[in-house]
């Protein structure tokens, strides 16, 4: 632990950053002197080699010497250029077509208006004409060349230092040594061409170097690279320890020895991000000017060695601290754009989470059309818009679908949308809704299952008895008895038992038409056929009443898909209700009609009671229409109707306008 503690002590950064400085002073210091011998040096590539006449710079030299006597060899003398005698008539011609060339453009546009068409001919005729001081100058300007290029030929031998040369053509002499002297040097170079008869001598030329001069060009050849060695390896030594020190600051920064796992920041790291990297910047600068200064002894050393070592501990310092950001994670949250970004953010997100959805969605749609605005943003903006919508759409649809589901009754499925917005929060109180709904769906059906198989069970109880009373009370009617108002005893409780067993029969076929257990025989029905056969079996009812029915039957045919049992126990039902509650001596009207899905029964007749029963409620259980229940019904005609209809996929509606009762039945065309 303590020399884990040790490797983050203050005293240690201390001495790497002194190390660093005087490191880089003396690395300056030694790239000035490997600057200065390799400058004697030449080229890299000589470092390997054992004497300077090996080197590429005696290379070099040597060649452009030998190019340079070939050359005067080729063209012998000015007289001899002058006159023309290398101009070659191919030179002449290639001169002369790159003229042609260069100004076809022009030739082109003098013929602009001719009503020819232009031939090569015409053109070359044609440049012949304008350009033929041009033309003539073109071996001019060859021989100039070649005497431009045999002069520099002779001042190039004549510049280089301590070389001896002789050259001789056609008895045309450049020379400052004798040609004797050249061929008995060690380091020279020369050639004799003679005539025919290999005695002339036609030209001879030569060069050769002083030995002296080349000994000495050797000594600092090997000085310079024994130095260049030595500077080498005592540069690569420092770079060595510059870059441990300069690692070790790297790896120590941000941590002390009292917290080594944890990442520290001084007052100075609250510096913004682009801030420091443009002092950086500087400091480099300002390290690199220095350094290159010191290089050359161009200027005052105390003077640069200040500002060379203050630039480099300010570059280093500032590398520092961008490494402590780097290792806290804080480098980009430290950024003047990502605090102005973070700010906006968070202002915006702190009024987006305030507001309502209009208030959200305008600000949305305003941000986004804003950033829009600039030039080019939209390669970023409309992807996000379109990631966006995409998003919004999915969830606003899995919305739609949850509320399709729970308006068909299907309350076990959740709508499941990620997220903290509305919409979220939306399908949230949905779900509770639903969960609500499921709930309460789940506890009536129970009920009603309950209180039907109670209904049923009582009633089957109660019949069994209740046929035995009614068993006796038939055979005490066979009796003789003698006493009358024993005999009226009898018929009274005769009418109640039998009214109670009408009464336990709705209940029990209500019951079951509640709960869906009646066998169903669809088949097509004929509406006006079972009308009309039904009121001729209540026809002696009919004509005891005072009623007068109104029947308004089609002429054609309606058929209809239900049973056509559990219909006509519907219309005797509803016709029941006719008999009992009716005004006397009012009119009954029942009426047919259809349309393309659907066929339709509609009873209508006058109440003999006020009517002052809401419409929801006149077709609840037990709801009678006469407040005093004096009537001979049971109040469950219209429910085991309306269940009755329901298992046949109809429906029957009531409506009532003041006195006048409607009862209307829909019975669907089409098996389903």
């Amino acid at each position: 632990m303590d020399t884990k503690l040790k490797r983050y002590n203050i005293w240690f950064k201390i001495l790497a950053f002194i190390l660093i400085t005087v490191l880089s002073f003396y690395m300056m210091t030694i790239l000035g002197n490997l600057y200065r011998t390799f400058s004697k040096l030449g080229y890299i590539e000589d470092i390997d080699k054992n004497h300077y006449t090996d080197t590429l710079e005696y290379s070099n030299t040597y060649c452009q010497l030998e190019s340079s006597i070939n050359t005067i060899l080729q063209y012998k003398s000015e007289e001899a250029i002058r006159n023309g005698d290398y101009v070659l008539q191919s030179d002449i011609d290639d001169q002369t077509e790159n003229l042609f060339l260069n100004k076809l453009e022009n030739i082109r546009q003098s013929f602009y208006d001719s009503e020819y068409d232009i031939t090569d001919d015409m053109l070359r005729k044609r440049f012949q004409q304008d350009y033929k001081t041009d033309i003539m100058n073109i071996e001019e300007s060859i021989i100039q060349d070649q005497l431009s290029e045999f002069r520099n030929a002779i001042d190039s031998v004549k510049s280089v230092p301590n070389l001896q040369y002789y050259i001789n053509v056609n008895k045309n002499i450049i020379s400052n040594k004798d040609f004797n002297s050249i061929t008995d040097s060690k380091y020279s170079y020369y050639e004799t061409t003679l005539a025919d008869d290999n005695k002339t001598v036609i030209s001879q030329a030569g060069f050769s170097f002083d030995e002296n001069y080349i000994s000495n060009k050797n000594e600092e050849f090997l000085d310079a690279k024994h130095n260049t060695i030595y500077y080498g390896i005592q540069e690569t030594i420092c770079l060595v320890i510059f870059l441990l020190c300069l690692t070790y600051l790297i790896f120590a920064a941000g941590k002390k020895a009292s917290d080594p796992q944890g990442i520290h920041h001084p007052y100075a790291d609250k510096i913004y991000i682009e801030f420091t990297l443009f002092f950086l910047f500087l400091s480099v600068c300002g390290a690199a000017a220095c350094g290159y200064a010191l290089i050359g002894y161009t200027f005052n050393f105390a003077v640069l060695f200040t500002g060379f070592a203050a630039s480099l501990l300010l570059s280093v310092a500032l590398i520092l601290m961008l490494v402590r950001h780097i290792k806290s994670r804080t480098f980009f949250k430290h950024t003047i754009i990502f605090t102005l970004f973070s700010f906006i953010f968070r202002s915006v997100k702190k009024i987006y989470d305030a507001g309502t959805p209009m208030i959200k969605a305008l600000l949305f749609v305003s941000v986004l059309g804003l950033i829009t605005a600039v030039p080019f943003v939209f390669i970023i903006t409309l992807p996000l818009a379109l990631v966006f919508t995409y998003i919004q759409v999915t969830k606003y649809i899995a919305v739609r679908d949850g509320v399709k589901d729970i308006k068909n009754g299907v309350y076990n499925q959740k709508i499941v949308i990620n997220g903290t917005g509305e919409i979220a929060a939306l399908a949230s109180d949905i779900n509770d809704i639903s969960a609500g709904l499921r709930t309460e769906v789940e506890r009536r059906l129970k009920s009603e299952r309950l209180k039907t198989e109670l209904i049923v069970n009582v009633s089957h109880d109660i019949k069994t008895p209740l046929t035995s009373v009614i068993t006796y009370v038939d055979l005490l009617k066979k009796e003789d008895i003698q006493n009358d108002n024993a005999k009226k005893y009898i018929e009274v409780i005769a009418g109640k038992s039998g009214r109670l067993k009408t009464l336990i029969d709705d209940l029990f076929d209500a019951s079951k038409a509640a709960s869906g257990n009646i066998q169903v025989n669809f088949e097509n029905v004929d509406i006006s056929a079972i009308i009309t056969q039904g009121l001729g079996e209540l026809d002696d009812k009919i004509k005891s009443s005072s009623l007068n029915f109104k029947v308004n039957l089609p002429q054609t045919q309606v058929t209809a898909a239900a049973d056509g049992g559990l219909l006509w126990r519907v219309l005797e039902n509803l016709l029941s209700n006719v008999f009992k509650y009716s005004l006397e001596n009012s009119r009954v009207y029942i009426d047919v009609s259809e349309d393309d899905q659907n066929a339709y029964i509609e009873i209508k007749n006058i109440s003999a009671a006020e009517l002052n029963i809401p419409e929801d409620e006149i077709m609840e259980r037990f709801k009678r229409g006469d407040k005093s229940r004096s009537s001979e019904g049971s109040g469950l005609g219209l429910d085991i109707a309306k269940s009755l209809m329901l298992c046949q996929n109809g429906e029957l509606v009531i409506k009532i306008d003041g006195d006048l009762f409607k009862s209307k039945l829909r019975i669907p065309k089409l098996f389903t």
